[in-house]
């Protein structure tokens, strides 16, 4: 979704994640960012943290501005990148936005991509975050409408570790965060 209109609520709730999820970047890694966004808040954020950062989403233009390069990419079923490419791989409030009969091939393309112990990170809001997504955005028009609305799947822990599980990725790690609202689980390839 284009983070372009995001308001101050959206973007703190996005500094918020990063503060999250961003304890999982060491300095060598090479690091994938699938939906990124305009903003790419995760790489910008990291960029002094990761050896090198890739931001794959259809809102973006291709550019590299040093150690991040960007691409516009809409998933088909396929990552534009070589098997064992990268140490972590992050999907932050955006698994929801995909369609539950996709997210298998997603998982698929992320084990490949993945090294031998890599990590892929995911934040997906609760269901208590979804009706409290709702309520701000679809009645109040506090967060994007747009952003909520797409949302197809709120992906519970079971269903996560099961994807995981078919693709060779093992729940490393799963907690709860934002008050509730939100969930991030850790899977590590095997």
């Amino acid at each position: 979704m284009n983070t372009e209109n995001f308001n101050f609520l959206d973007k703190l709730t996005c500094m918020y994640r990063l503060s999250a999820t961003g304890k999982y970047i060491a300095r060598d890694d090479v690091v994938l960012d699938f939906g990124c966004g305009v903003q790419n808040y995760l790489l910008n954020w990291g960029k002094d943290k990761f050896r090198f950062g890739y931001g794959l989403d259809y809102d973006v233009k291709d550019c590299q501005k040093g150690n991040i390069k960007l691409l516009n990419y809409r998933f088909e079923g396929k990552l534009p990148f070589e098997k064992n490419f990268f140490d972590k791989v992050f999907l932050l409030a955006v698994l929801e936005h995909i369609e539950e009969k996709n997210a298998g091939g997603l998982f698929s393309e992320f084990s490949r991509v993945l090294k031998a112990g890599g990590r892929l990170v995911i934040t997906i809001p609760t269901l208590r975050g979804k009706a409290a997504l709702e309520l701000l955005a679809l009645k109040l028009r506090i967060l994007s409408f747009e952003e909520i609305s797409d949302h197809k799947h709120y992906y519970n822990k079971g269903e996560i570790a099961d994807l995981g599980s078919a693709y060779g990725l093992k729940m490393v790690e799963a907690k709860i965060f934002q008050l509730g609202m939100n969930s991030l689980y850790v899977l590590e390839k095997l």
